[in-house]
């Protein structure tokens, strides 16, 4: 009994380790790291030259190498490229439901100021704020391009699809105005 308790504690002990991988040019065994810990979005996204006025809505995005970046990636290590993603994005409410065939003015429409912002793009998650005049922004890094992938805005229980380089200016119906 006593072995069975000594094997389940070594193997406990072995999964709260940081996973190892063989090195391929000397073979040692070197710690797995594939994702820094820390990522300062904000001075990244400046030192891309990404930065813009939230009124400039859409998408746009910058390849780099995560070891001549720095700012939460390490400048020796585990070197590859990501791509940073900025979606700028305006959220306003009508007054109505369903399908509607009238132009709509800004007299039409209300922003959806200071609400939190769930989103989703291909796996990745976070949220965003929205300003006083509706106005949000997404910042992540991916692997490769999110130009042609689905996100998924939500407020409250109201959420929406679109493909991430179609976000610009979104008006949604009555229910989204006071979630």
């Amino acid at each position: 009994m006593k072995w069975i308790l000594a094997v389940l504690v070594a193997a406990l002990a072995g999964c709260s380790t940081t996973p190892k991988k063989e090195s391929p040019s000397t073979g040692a065994v070197v710690p797995d790291v594939t994702a820094p810990s820390t990522i300062d979005y904000v001075a990244l996204q400046t030192f891309l030259g990404l930065d813009r006025a939230p009124e400039e809505l859409g998408y746009t995005e910058r390849a780099f190498n995560t070891c001549d970046a720095g700012y939460g990636y390490s400048r020796s290590r585990n070197c590859r490229q990501e791509v940073f993603v900025v979606l700028h994005f305006r959220l306003l409410c009508r007054d109505s439901e369903g399908t509607i065939s009238t132009i709509l003015t800004e007299s039409d429409v209300t922003p959806i100021a200071g609400r939190t912002v769930k989103w989703s793009l291909k796996g990745m998650t976070g949220t965003a704020l929205t300003d006083g005049l509706g106005y949000g922004q997404i910042r992540t890094v991916s692997p490769r391009s999110q130009r042609r992938e689905r996100a998924r805005l939500a407020v409250g229980p109201e959420f929406l699809y679109m493909r991430a380089n179609e976000i610009t200016k979104i008006i949604t119906p009555r229910p989204w105005c006071n979630p």
